[in-house]
């Protein structure tokens, strides 16, 4: 049961890792095997510190009080996806019928890191179509941060297993190539603009199920 939750968190918060892999197929932007480990390692990395901080405040609070907030944490970070998805589609599609770009709304290297958050294509800095070591890391923490907040709520709720930073490296490495392997065989434009809001769902569902 354990494992399968870790699954479950995994490819919840590696959603972004997925739509990366679709912007990265679609404008033929190539990612080796090192840079897709570089990125799996970061991933890792920002898992661990998640876990580490999650078990010093567990801690100093009550069981129920963990729990608790842990489960709001999941349940804010899904509804806050979701309206950020709302929010970045109703941008872009002003951006669009105004002619006015939506770039000056994405917060350069941490502001670099977040506009690899908002658009994950920007990872090739130098516009090579090939993302480097050092762009593997920006890339990796973009994704990673998001990742973080997440697992830190779900170490709150319940100790995650040893394995599990691990674990959302590997899942990381895989939705990413599943995405630049999907994007090119089988996903259609409508289902591109739906799978945005599905890490959503999933992180109010297991916060929810965490409150009862």
């Amino acid at each position: 049961m354990t494992l399968c939750y870790v699954l479950f968190l995994g490819f919840a918060v590696s959603i972004d890792g997925f739509i990366a892999g679709i912007s990265y197929g679609l404008k033929n932007i190539f990612i080796s095997r090192i840079s897709l480990f570089i990125v799996g390692l970061t991933t890792t990395i920002c898992v661990s510190l998640a876990m580490g901080s999650a078990h010093i405040l567990g801690a100093m609070l009550n069981t129920k009080i963990a729990v608790l907030i842990g489960a709001l944490l999941l349940t804010i970070m899904g509804l806050f996806s979701l309206f950020q998805e709302y929010f970045s589609a109703k941008v872009h599609s002003d951006s669009i019928t105004s002619g006015v770009p939506s770039t000056n709304l994405t917060f350069s290297i941490g502001r670099l890191v977040i506009n690899i958050m908002a658009k994950p294509e920007k990872a090739d800095v130098d516009h090579s179509q090939f993302i480097s070591s050092i762009e593997a890391i920006l890339l990796g923490l973009a994704l990673g941060i998001d990742n973080m907040i997440a697992i830190f709520a779900a170490a709150l709720v319940s100790p995650l297993p040893f394995y599990t930073p691990i674990t959302m490296g590997l899942i990381q490495i895989l939705v990413i190539t599943f995405g630049i392997y999907a994007s090119k065989h089988f996903i259609s434009e409508q289902l591109k603009k739906k799978v945005p809001y599905l890490p959503g769902l999933i992180l109010i569902l297991l916060g929810l199920s965490r409150l009862y």
